[in-house]
């Protein structure tokens, strides 16, 4: 009976991950599918003057990063920058990780540090079926379910450059 229960688990999980067009259902406030879905992060600030975006899509699976120093209005050519296509799986876990921090709970703005000159200042767009949320931080300020989504999105374009 054991065996035939991690059979069928087996079976499910291979059916659930061979799907290149995979839709996962969001239960999280009022974003209702993964369909249309983005996570977007800007980064700015620190010591070096940075801004950092990064980008994933739920539906093509696109991921786009850049790191520029922040700048007037003729910025030139980042110092880095990739684009390119995420697997399924890749896509679908950041977007579950994203669920599981139940975004529509977290405040739009938590503020900023006092004294906190040489840290990142954090802009997170979530967006899906239509419905957009958008949460403010910087280092010292940012709640765990954001930091969480933060360094999924981190990892899951680092994972896609190597």
């Amino acid at each position: 009976m054991r065996n035939h229960l991690a059979l069928l688990a087996l079976s499910a999980s291979l059916v659930a991950c061979s799907s290149t067009n995979s839709v996962g259902v969001l239960t999280d406030g009022d974003f209702g599918s993964f369909n249309g879905a983005t996570v977007e992060l800007t980064a700015e600030g620190g010591i070096a003057a940075l801004s950092v975006h990064h980008v994933v899509r739920h539906d093509d699976r696109a991921y786009i990063y850049s790191q520029r120093h922040i700048c007037g209005q003729n910025c030139g050519a980042p110092l880095d920058s990739a684009s390119g296509t995420l697997s399924a799986a890749a896509t679908d876990s950041l977007f579950n990780i994203v669920l599981a921090q139940s975004p529509s709970s977290l405040k739009d703005d938590y503020g900023i540090t006092q004294g906190g000159a040489d840290m990142m200042t954090y802009t997170l767009t979530l967006a899906a079926g239509g419905n957009v949320k958008t949460i403010r931080a910087d280092d010292g300020t940012m709640p765990e379910p954001m930091r969480q989504i933060v360094q999924a999105l981190r990892t899951t374009v680092a994972n896609a450059r190597k």
